[in-house]
């Protein structure tokens, strides 16, 4: 049931964005009560912070993943060209991150959702991100806090702006972009 329900929720977000999405669509659009999402969310705050969590580690997971076994030179490359392709695929969705930030910025009880989930992301990009710098040797000179910080941030401005201006802000410019963090990651590191 919960799973239904985050997979409705996925939907109307995307759809309507979150301040105008409605948890009676969420339970229609699940086949269920209104009842059954309060059954199993405390707010649709909290349906969405779940969302975003796993939306986002599986990004996470995905752009590592791409990289995995790979060197470092190439990494930066192919780790760029994933983010992009995920952000252009998925606009919908980046942009509704966004919204809640903005949301977040402006309501304390938003905001405790959104750092809690913003700060497990990082938590697990650091994790990531960590485990590829051991691979190569560079765990003690890979700056890896600040390159998670910095695709965070990255990723969200590269949204906004391809969201608004998609002919200039293409998905090779948006690849290249995260390649340039990657590579001068990389670069700091002492590995090119």
């Amino acid at each position: 049931m919960r799973q239904r329900l985050l997979d409705a929720a996925a939907e109307e977000f995307a759809e309507r964005g979150f301040s105008a999405a409605r948890l009676a669509e969420v339970a229609r659009r699940a086949g269920f009560t209104k009842g059954a999402v309060y059954s199993n969310f405390e707010s649709k705050q909290d349906m969405f912070a779940e969302l975003f969590a796993a939306r986002s580690l599986e990004l996470a997971g995905r752009v590592l993943a791409e990289i995995a076994g790979m060197n470092p030179t190439d990494a930066a490359g192919k780790g760029g060209e994933a983010v992009a392709s995920w952000m252009v695929r998925e606009p919908g969705w980046s942009l509704l991150v966004l919204e809640f930030g903005v949301l977040a910025a402006r309501d304390p009880q938003i905001a405790q959702a959104y750092l809690r989930e913003r700060r497990q992301l990082r938590g697990r990009l650091v994790e990531l991100i960590g485990e590829r710098a051991r691979e190569w040797g560079v765990d003690d000179t890979f700056d890896v806090r600040t390159t998670a910080i910095s695709l965070m941030a990255l990723i969200s401005g590269l949204v906004l702006e391809h969201s608004v201006d998609p002919e200039e802000v293409d998905q090779p410019t948006m690849g290249a972009a995260v390649t340039a963090l990657f590579a001068g990651a990389v670069a700091r590191a002492g590995l090119v």
